[in-house]
């Protein structure tokens, strides 16, 4: 399974009801078919960097937003998966635009597959042959007595 990060730009008109509803249908999407929800994080309202226009105008007429409510799902799925959460997504017509990104943290970029490129793994190693040469004397030194 890989760990996706979704960004989801909604209209900041948006009832919390509605987003509400929405986090669920993608919750409970990713978790039939067999993914894990890590945490969703609603990041507020913000600026949006240029206006985003919306697929219909809503009950007030508005088309055209400058303002919009950004929320993120963190989830463990396959990619099919993903790409099923993707088209829910763009059904919906409060979802301005969605994008998913493949989240890091930090141990993506421990290599264990080429321990001779990773030096964290190869500092162990030589601190493992140092107290094996020390255990070594050790035994010598024992042995002389």
């Amino acid at each position: 399974m890989v760990f996706y990060e979704c960004l989801i730009t909604a209209k900041n008109t948006t009832p919390f009801h509605k987003l509400t509803s929405l986090m669920k249908s993608v919750s409970h999407t990713v978790v039939e078919s067999g993914g894990i929800v890590r945490s969703i994080r609603n990041h507020g309202v913000r600026n949006l960097p240029h206006r985003h226009r919306a697929r219909y105008p809503d009950r007030l007429g508005d088309r055209y937003y400058e303002r919009g409510r950004f929320v993120s799902v963190y989830y463990d799925a396959n990619p099919h998966v993903m790409r099923e959460v993707g088209g829910l997504l763009t059904m919906e017509e409060e979802v301005l635009r969605n994008v998913h990104l493949k989240a890091r943290n930090k141990l993506w970029y421990v290599n264990v597959e080429f321990e001779n490129r990773n030096p964290y793994i190869q500092r162990v190693l030589a601190m493992e042959r140092e107290e094996e040469r020390a255990r070594a004397r050790a035994e010598e030194k024992g042995r002389e007595w």
